[in-house]
Parts: structure tokens; sequence; C-alpha cells
């Protein structure tokens, strides 16, 4: 008793998965009428069966039209379908007087209904042909003038007709029920693809049982199994967003762990991206003008659940091939990365002890100055600085006493220079002062002399407890006086620095080319 209602239960599944299909095979089948329509009309001259036409043929076609449209993709108009064109096909055996090739026109339009998928319209055109035969050809051999056989033999060719449809309609059923299936596994691929390419990768969990393993669904499978596998082994945060309600479709594992765990269906405003007002809008828009749709490793700021700011790579790529419009976002945090170039930067450029521009970064900044005289005529002044007194409070007091004071001297030389000069550590106790705009030597040395007044103040060394006072000696060099380049400039400023540690001590000297020269 339960036996019907699973079969009808059973039916159901296809059709609503196939509805699809049967659509355009309703619009498909309402061209055959109107077609088969047409071929009644050019009939009806040569046989004198207007009449036949336009009571059976008109009706049949207008009220195929109306289903065909109002109803497509339901199982009454496909039955009607199949029961129309077996009206048709009964019209043209008629019209033809019952010829035996007007009987042909049957097999052609049961193997067009084989587009529907579906044995009930199969079944339906034979049951109406076999109705059409039986009623019809015996009302024949009453004398009303229908016709249906060729002769008068009514009952043996009637039997005569099942049996010979019956292995082709048997053939047919057989056909429409394997098409429904590989249909029904085709719309299962389809929508897969299309979960797929809206970033849900977890939608086969769904699948019947009846089509998990079919070899195209088993293929789209582990296809879908592989991309997830390497979204989930990504190592950078990723995730999926529908961009027309700015929902988070999928995410990986980075991502939950990195960025919070985010639940398929959040809004992309409840995650770490929107922490920062316009951010998600500024990417979209930078994204949508961008020609290939694409954002690669573009850095933003956030703000991080802890409330500190951090520094994160960004790349989205738009996918607007598919329906709803689909960005794939890939966020890594580079704060502590940036951090770290930053301090490898400082280090390659900056002495660790006195935290001054280191003899890497004074070459270039002398380079460029130089290029600048040569160009411009920008004139630049070195001053090469040794200190007094550093050595007896480095070896009576030890190592922490003399880096305390190298770091205090660089502190008075840096407060007591224009921003725009720079002052460099050489190593030791040297130090350089690179003075930007002073083509005077005289000028030049009263700023060595005020450094050096400056430097040898009385100074507290918290590490040895003591005070102590270191002088120094100054030797000055000028672009301009003869130095091709770098080397030249900074022996230059060695040799006035020479020339004043032998008057003494703090004393400021000028390289000059002549006493240079003579020496």
């Amino acid at each position: 008793m339960n036996l019907f209602p699973r079969w009808l239960e059973h039916e159901a599944r296809f059709d609503v998965l196939l509805r699809t299909y049967r659509e355009r095979a309703d619009h498909i089948m309402i061209g055959m009428n109107a077609f088969l329509l047409a071929v009644c009309v050019a009939l009806a001259p040569w046989y004198g069966t207007w009449l036949a036409v336009l009571t059976v043929g008109v009706p049949t076609l207008i009220l195929a039209f109306i289903l065909g449209t109002r109803y497509a993709g339901t199982l009454i108009t496909r039955l009607y379908m199949a029961a129309a064109f077996m009206v048709f096909t009964g019209l043209i055996i008629h019209q033809s007087e019952g010829m035996t090739e007007a009987h042909f026109a049957a097999f052609g339009l049961i193997g067009i209904l084989l587009y529907y998928r579906d044995w009930r319209t199969i079944a339906m055109a034979t049951l109406v042909i076999y109705l059409h035969h039986l009623i019809l050809g015996y009302t024949q051999t009453l004398g009303v003038p229908v016709y249906v056989f060729d002769g008068p033999e009514f009952w043996t060719l009637f039997w005569v007709h099942v049996a010979y449809f019956l292995p082709f309609i048997a053939m047919m059923i057989y056909l429409s029920i394997w098409l429904r299936r590989e249909a029904y596994q085709d719309q299962h691929v389809i929508e897969m693809a299309q979960d797929i390419m809206q970033g849900d990768l977890i939608s086969d969990q769904q699948l019947p049982d009846d089509v998990r393993d079919a070899p195209l669904i088993q293929a789209v499978v582990q296809m879908k199994n592989r991309l997830l596998d390497l979204l989930r082994v990504m190592p950078v945060p990723a995730a999926v967003i529908r961009l027309d309600n700015e929902t988070v479709v999928n995410t990986n594992e980075a991502w939950s762990t990195n960025m919070g765990l985010t639940a398929p269906g959040a809004s992309v405003r409840d995650t770490l991206i929107c922490s920062v007002p316009g951010t998600w809008e500024e990417l979209v828009a930078e994204l949508q003008s961008s020609p290939d749709r694409v954002l690669d490793k573009k850095e933003i700021s956030l703000r991080l659940p802890n409330g500190q700011e951090g520094l994160f790579e960004v790349s989205v790529v738009l996918h607007e091939e598919s329906q709803p419009v689909m960005a794939i976002l890939t966020m890594e945090d580079i704060t502590q990365r940036r951090r770290t170039e930053q301090t490898m930067q400082r280090l390659a450029f900056h002495d660790m002890l006195t935290d001054l521009p280191n003899r890497t970064r004074l070459l270039q900044v002398l380079e460029q100055g130089l290029r600048a005289w040569e160009r411009d005529g920008q004139p630049l002044a070195v001053l090469l600085m040794d200190l007094d007194g550093f050595k007896p409070v480095n070896d009576t007091h030890g190592h922490d006493a003399g880096d305390e004071v190298l770091r205090v001297v660089a502190q008075r030389l840096r407060h007591a220079v224009q921003a725009d000069d720079l002052v460099a550590r050489l190593g030791g106790d040297e130090f350089v002062v690179v003075l930007q705009g002073y083509g005077n030597g005289e000028a030049a040395r009263e700023v060595g002399q005020w450094l050096l007044e400056h430097m040898a103040r009385t100074m507290e060394l918290e590490t040895a407890g003591i005070t102590v006072q270191v002088g120094g000696s100054v030797g000055i060099a000028h672009v301009g006086q003869g130095a091709r380049d770098v080397d030249d400039l900074l022996k230059q400023a060695d040799v006035a620095l020479y020339q004043a540690k032998g008057q003494g001590k703090g004393v400021v000297s000028v390289y000059d080319p002549s006493r240079a020269a003579t020496g």
C-alpha cells in the first residue's frame, strides 16, 4: 500500500532538481507543436481536412502554449505535451487516410520527448497513441469517416502496431531513465560548482546517497576536497566574502587562529578588517577600480582586539563571473616583520652604543653632499672630532663608564647642531659633524669651537658615581678644496685634526691645501 506514495516521492525528488531542464524542454515542445500544426495545415488542402485541423490541431496548440508558458516545468505540462504530440500524430494519420508511413511520426516524436528526461512522458504518449488506434480504429470499422489504418483488418493491424511499437517504447523508457539519472547528476555537479565558486566548500555533505558514488560527482568532490585542503593548509589567513550582502562565506584555520573565529554567514563588519572605519569600503572601491580586479599585498593599519594597532598585508581577488560576486581575501599580520625590518635597517645605519648614524650612513650623506656641490654648488663642511681625556676615564673606571661618556658626548653634540646637520660616530672616541651650507672656514671653525666648549662641561656618570670632564680636538674640511671623493674629504679632515692635536688640546684646525702640501 505504501509503494505508490514512495514512488511519487521518489519521482518528485528528481522533478525539483531537473525543473530547469524541463522548463527549457516545455518551450521547445511549444515550437514543435506549432511545427506539427503547420504540417497539418499543409496537408489540409490536399485531403480536404480543414475541419479536423481547426477543431483538433488549433486547440491542441493553444492549450500547449498556455501550459508551456504559465506552468513550465510541471508534470501536468509534460504529460500534456506528450499527449499533444500523439494527437498531432493521429491527426496526420487521419489526414493521410491511414497511410502506413504516417504512423512513423509517432516514433520520431517520442524520440523528441526524451529531452524531458522523464519516462512518464513516454508512457503517456504510448497510452494516448494506443487509445487512438484502439478507439478511433474501431470507430473506423463502423463506417465513421475517421482514418487510422489503410486496411479492413482492424484487430490484426492493431495488434501488429502494438507488438511493433512495444520494443521501441521499452527502449525509449530505458533511455529516458538513464538520461534522467545523468541529468540529475549533472545538475548536482552544476550546483556544487556554483557553491565552490561562491566559496561554499561543504555542500557535498548534503548530497543524496544515490549520487555520491557517481564518477562525475566523485571527480568534483575530489576537486573540492583538494581546494579545501589547500585553503586549510594556507599559512595566511583567508576568507571568502560575498559582496552584495557583505557576509563571510568561508574561512580557513589560519583565519580562525589569527583573526578570531568567524562563522559562515557572519557580517564582514564584525571582523578585524572593519576595526578601522572606512577600511573595507576603501578596499572594495580600489578593488573595483583595478583593471584586473586584484589588490596585491596592500598594507593597511587595523586595530587588534587588545586595542593596539597592527600592520597587515592584504590581498583581494574579485570574482565577478559568479553571481553573487565573491571576493577572496587574505590578510597577513606583518607588524612584527616590519618592526624587525626597521630594527635591522637602524642597526645597518646606526651605532648601537650611541644611536648616532654610523660610518655607513656618514658615507652616504657625504656622497650626496659631494654630488650636490658638483651639481648646484651647495657648500658643506666636515668636522672630525677626537676626544681628549677619554682614555684615562675608560682605563680607570672601566668600559661601562667609558660607554656612558660616549653616550653623553653623542647626546650633547646632537643637541648642539641644526636639524639638517649630521652627527655620526666613526668608532672609538671619534665623531664627525657634517654642517650643511657652511662654505666659510672661519664660520665652521666657530661652530667647532662652540661644540668643544659645549662638550667640555662636566658630566655625572651614574655607572661609576663620579664626575668627569673630557675635551677634544677638531679638524675641519670643506668641499671644493680638491677632494675628488668621500675618502679624500675625510682624509682632509683627518689631516686638519692631526694639525689641531699637534697644537695642543681643545684646538680647532681648518684644512689648508697649501699647508698640507708643504707638510
